[in-house]
């Protein structure tokens, strides 16, 4: 049985799966999902569904959503509901780790991220498998409480920082061609991450363009001032020169050969 929340937050079991589209119920399953092994006090879900305001039977309207999901995870198996368990202060989601897809991912990144200079080829197998396990926003059906934002604004910063390890391993190694069109959309949504623009600006070049390379730079240069009052940092700065002098430490242009 699998927990997923890096998207619509689901509970799957071979081939039966049960969306969860209660956004109370769902940010309640969210937070076990997120600490799976641990019990997670009654306050807590409190705090995080009915914040501010007063409730004299939030604990039996906490109930009335155990049980809901309860009922969830036993439509996809029989005796899954036993899974989530009540202790003396709160509630625990009894899975083991890996079967929530955030632990998964975390696992495969902080893997792919560890092998990028050793072995850039299986660096990129895993850090696309991580990538493979989000089939939309996290947390889709739980933001209206304060603890599952943060926790999805943090995976959502997570994702970003895997797809650039992602993209420079695969220019480092010369693993085919990088998606352009995903990295430039990235690159503009995302103007304060220069890392992107960067990778942006170096996968132009490879593939021969290097004007617009050098615009990308100037636009996002504009942007930078524009948006936030501050100029490029010292990395990309470095990148625009290398591309402006063909730097041979940049790699060969495709189609282009030094004589």
């Amino acid at each position: 049985m699998q927990f997923r929340v890096l998207g619509p937050l689901e509970i799957v079991n071979a081939e039966k799966k049960r969306a969860m589209t209660s956004r109370r119920a769902g940010g309640v399953l969210a937070l076990l999902a997120l600490s799976p092994g641990r019990a997670i006090p009654f306050d807590q879900f409190i705090d995080e569904l009915w914040a501010g305001q007063s409730m004299a039977n939030a604990r039996n309207a906490l109930h009335a959503h155990i049980v809901r999901i309860r009922r969830a995870i036993s439509e996809v198996s029989p005796d899954g509901g036993k899974r989530l368990c009540t202790t003396r202060s709160g509630y625990l989601l009894d899975v083991p780790p890996d079967a929530v897809d955030v632990v998964r991912f975390t696992s495969l990144a902080d893997a792919g991220h560890e092998l990028g200079m050793s072995d850039p080829v299986a660096a990129c197998r895993l850090l696309t498998e991580a990538l493979s396990l989000w089939r939309g926003p996290a947390l889709m059906e739980a933001r209206d409480g304060a603890r599952c934002r943060i926790s999805a604004a943090d995976l959502e910063e997570r994702r970003l920082t895997v797809y650039e390890d992602l993209t420079e391993f695969q220019l480092s190694a010369g693993l085919g061609r990088v998606a352009i069109p995903e990295l430039r959309q990235l690159a503009e949504q995302h103007i304060e991450r220069e890392r992107l623009t960067e990778l942006f600006m170096l996968a132009l070049y490879r593939e021969g363009r290097q004007s617009e390379a050098l615009a990308a730079f100037q636009t996002a240069r504009r942007r930078l001032t524009d948006g936030l009052g501050v100029e490029p940092g010292r990395s990309m700065c470095r990148l625009h020169q290398a591309i402006l002098q063909q730097a041979e430490v940049l790699g060969e242009p495709r189609g282009v050969t030094r004589v």
